[in-house]
């Protein structure tokens, strides 16, 4: 919300009437709507129609079409919403941005922004994560996690792989990048299937792939390349065993 909050009738500033119109459409229309008309329905609805200390607006009325346009065209305002490419996640003061430039961030940001809980707490953990001032693969990782947004069932599985990891990053990079998953107790096809389909959530809880660490895949390769060794040292024997007897 912009510094001042709300306003309504024919004294109310732009910015707070504009504020009062994206909360009146937002919720019953949805985003894009309130991007597009909210300084219209500002001008022409909030600044106009709304009067006195108290009003009230059946949400009903709202959305019907016939109800809102006949005050979207009275007059036009210039539109001055913010578009997703001029808000900077990195640079912009959460404090002061109004609800335009926050539902900008929101269309900017929909990758890689946590969607659970607070929509403000979440732009400010992911402007944090940005700066730097915040590392979620520092985090520590539980199986209560997965509970919660992991979507896995089966309780083995969540019991092995919090006793497995100890933080976010060493989870997250395994789930993502490790060449097989099945190798962890009590993981099976099923529920590898399960883990891998957690990317985009692992995405948005890391502010975007690239905070996510890369998997060390360097002990199955020493693995394989001994059963390798194993293979060729049986089947050089095989090729002496055949000499001796051939001679």
């Amino acid at each position: 919300m912009s510094p001042g909050g709300f306003d309504w009738g024919p004294d109310a500033t732009p910015e707070r009437a504009c504020q009062l119109a994206i909360a009146l459409l937002a919720p019953t229309l949805g985003l894009e709507v309130a991007v597009d008309d909210y300084h219209l329905f500002a001008e022409n609805f909030v600044r106009r129609e709304l009067t006195g200390d108290e009003w009230s607006v059946r949400l009903q009325d709202l959305r019907e079409s016939g109800y809102r346009e006949q005050y979207l065209h009275r007059d036009y305002p210039e539109n001055t919403a913010p578009e997703p490419a001029d808000v900077e996640i990195e640079t912009i003061d959460l404090d002061t941005i109004t609800y335009a430039e926050e539902f900008a961030l929101i269309r900017r940001y929909d990758e890689v922004l946590w969607k659970k809980g607070n929509t403000r707490g979440n732009l400010a953990r992911l402007q944090a994560i940005r700066r730097g001032e915040r590392d979620p693969a520092a985090e520590p990782f539980s199986k209560q996690w997965l509970s919660t947004h992991g979507r896995l069932t089966s309780s083995a599985a969540k019991r092995a792989l919090g006793e497995e990891f100890e933080t976010m990053g060493e989870f997250a990079a395994w789930a993502c990048y490790a060449t097989s998953l099945t190798t962890v107790d009590h993981v099976g096809e099923s529920t590898a299937k399960t883990i891998r389909s957690l990317r985009p959530t692992l995405v948005r809880w890391f502010g975007g792939e690239e905070n996510i660490p890369r998997y060390d895949d360097d002990q199955e390769t020493l693995v394989t390349d001994d059963a390798d060794e194993g293979d060729e040292n049986e089947e050089a024997a095989a090729d002496d065993s055949s000499v001796t007897a051939s001679s």
